[in-house]
């Protein structure tokens, strides 16, 4: 299930690491980024505006002119962060700790709730492992920290103009994969993405929350990291579509859709709806969300506990004992807001979060009682 071995002991070999920050922003939400950069309160961060601000909006500008910043021959490592950026306690601290554990890896610190990379990162919150590969196409970069020579080569090659039109996180993973730098996200994450207005074109896709932020400030960390399973079920935020991905052959040709699947796998369909009807969450949700919707994130969610038991036996047994745990409650809570961010309006469903987590968890355990058939694995 892990990629590195898990642990918390103290490690002696650990190299000094240094952080140097800059907070991207545009003139106008110049006061969001100087309350970024003091709850930050990291010595020498700074803003960095958007250099061409009379021009059409360009994220990618923008960051290139913040990962400028970068100071190789004075600092190991250097954190990006957005001027809508919401950072948990102690961020700083933790941010470094995570250098310790990756020093070579590019960390992202946020991945939203309805990504392919939050599927992941909540198997690795029922799994107690600290980070998730990147399977996103775009690297999550609303609070990101480098190695800074990569990233100083990164912040020359997005100015170098070969890369106009480019979203900037998508720009970064592309840069960071050529370099042959490793890019994981943090679980639980350390920031939120606050509720600020895009100023790049992006309010259409919904409210973008964090998949597992540490509100509280106590997140702990070690050097493990999920493999990448081969089956992926995904609840595609754009187009409504529930499908189990190949994680081996990622093409749309691929994708097969998520009931059907589950037949496969020997759960009738009907059984599966008279389970979802006599859940706990049912009766509450039916009222906000529409009904082949919440189908389709409930048939996610009991593919997703297959998936989950099966890469690591025993875990979704366990899940409504450690219910308290924060970093699981919020990875059970945020499934069906995350998936249905463009379809129904997430911030009315909060008011519903006992539902929504004994929907996600009765799916969970009703898929991993299933058993995936040898021509899956």
């Amino acid at each position: 299930m892990a990629s590195d071995e898990r642990t918390r002991t103290p490690r002696t070999d650990r190299p000094d690491l240094s952080l140097t920050s800059t907070v991207m922003a545009h003139p106008l939400r110049s006061s969001e980024a100087e309350r970024v950069l003091a709850d930050l309160a990291l010595p020498g961060a700074e803003v960095v505006f958007d250099p061409r601000p009379e021009a059409p909006r360009d994220s990618l500008r923008t960051a290139a002119a913040a990962l400028s910043r970068a100071t190789p021959d004075k600092s190991t490592h250097h954190l990006l962060l957005q001027d809508d950026t919401l950072l948990t306690k102690d961020f700083s601290t933790s941010v470094l700790e995570c250098c310790r554990l990756h020093p070579d890896a590019a960390l992202s610190f946020f991945v939203e709730w309805g990504s392919r990379t939050a599927v992941l990162a909540r198997m690795a919150a029922f799994s107690g492992i600290s980070a998730v590969p990147v399977i996103n196409p775009y690297m999550p970069s609303l609070a990101l920290a480098m190695p800074s020579a990569p990233t100083a080569t990164l912040a020359r090659r997005m100015s170098s103009g070969s890369d106009a039109g480019e979203a900037d996180d998508q720009a970064i993973l592309r840069l960071l994969r050529e370099e042959g730098v490793r890019t994981l996200v943090m679980v639980p994450n350390l920031a939120e993405h606050g509720d600020l207005p895009s100023l790049t074109g992006n309010t259409g896709q919904g409210v973008r929350r964090s998949v597992c932020f540490a509100a509280e400030g106590d997140a702990r960390f070690d050097a493990s990291v999920l493999d990448l399973p081969r089956l992926l079920p995904f609840y595609a935020w754009n187009t409504g579509n529930a499908v189990v991905i190949d994680t081996a052959d990622d093409v749309p040709s691929s994708h097969r859709p998520t009931e059907d699947v589950l037949e496969s796998w020997g759960l009738d369909a009907k059984v599966s709806l008279r389970a979802l009807e006599s859940t706990a969450g049912h009766s509450a949700l039916a009222d906000s969300v529409d009904p082949d919707l919440l189908r389709g994130v409930w048939s996610t969610a009991v593919a997703l506990g297959t998936v989950q038991e099966h890469t690591d036996p025993g875990s979704v047994g366990t899940l409504r004992e450690r219910i308290g745990v924060p970093v699981v409650r919020r990875a059970l809570y945020t499934h069906v807001p995350g998936a249905l961010r463009a379809f129904v309006d997430a911030p009315s469903l909060e008011p519903l979060e006992e539902e929504l987590v004994a929907l996600t968890l009765t799916a969970l355990e009703l898929g991993a009682g299933l058993r995936l058939p040898e021509s899956e694995l």
